[in-house]
Formats: C-alpha cells, structure tokens, sequence
C-alpha cells in the first residue's frame, strides 16, 4: 500500500506544469551550454518570467530585443522589463528549431495562464517564435512573437 501510495505522489508530481516546478530555482544551465535545445532556453526563460525575476532576465535579453503580440502590443527590452507579463504556468508542443551560426529560431505551440498588461490572455495553444543568439559564452534572447490572443 505504501508503494502504491509513493508511485502515486511521484506520478503527481511528474504530472505538474512546468511552473509548478518553478517555486525551486530555475534551471538557467542552458543559457551557458552552446547546444541547448530551443525547449530548454525557453523553459530558462519562462521559469524566470514566472519568478518575475527582473534582474536575470536583464541578463538573458538582448539590448536588441522586442516582442510583439497578436493584439498589436509589443515592447523593447526597456518597456518590457519595467512591466513583466505575470506568466502563471507554461506547456510547449511541436517544437522547431532551426540553426545557422550563432542564431537559434525555435518555434511551437504555446500553452500558458498569462496576463499582459492587467489583461489575461487565452489558455488555448497558440503559436510561438522566439529568436536566440550566442554569444560565444551565453545565449540572449533577441525577438519573440507570442501569437495567443486576449480573452476580452
């Protein structure tokens, strides 16, 4: 019976969205390792998000980055960092990378509890492209594209 009950906690667990995970610190290894995968720099990032982390997602954007929204709204690192998205949790599905150089295109389908300036975004799977670029020892974040759309 007690294993029973410790297969169905670690199963629990297991099962958890990504921000579940995210009260521990997130896992920023990727950021440093030249050959991460697209999933795993996004997670980085969205882990971050999560935490409302100011300081290190400083670290992690470029000074070139901007994101643009379906609804029109976009942002410059500047705007961006002084008004944080609030990011409750996260999923990622049918994901792409694309490779040249020192960029990295990743590409998938996004699920996430989000709110964007006072405002709460659909929970549904929507597109999302993110632009990656090494530096010869980290990666930045340069563009993102997140395509869900308000609930309004």
């Amino acid at each position: 019976m007690r294993r029973l009950a410790a297969l169905l906690a670690l199963t629990a667990v297991l099962a958890l969205p990504a921000a579940a995970h995210a009260a521990e610190p997130p896992d920023t290894s990727a950021l440093t390792d030249r050959w991460a995968s697209g999933t795993a720099l996004m997670s980085a990032y969205s882990d971050l998000l999560i935490l409302q982390d100011q300081a290190k997602l400083d670290r992690m954007l470029d000074d070139a980055f901007l994101i643009q929204r379906t609804d029109g709204s976009w942002a410059d690192k500047r705007r961006y960092l002084a008004k944080l998205p609030v990011l409750r949790d996260y999923a990622f599905a049918q994901a792409q990378v694309r490779r040249s150089g020192r960029m990295l295109t990743f590409r998938a389908t996004a699920t996430s509890t989000l709110t964007v300036n006072g405002e709460a975004y659909t929970p549904s799977p929507a597109p999302l492209l993110a632009v990656w670029r090494w530096t010869g020892t980290r990666w930045l974040l340069v563009a993102q594209g997140n395509f869900n759309v308000p609930r309004s």
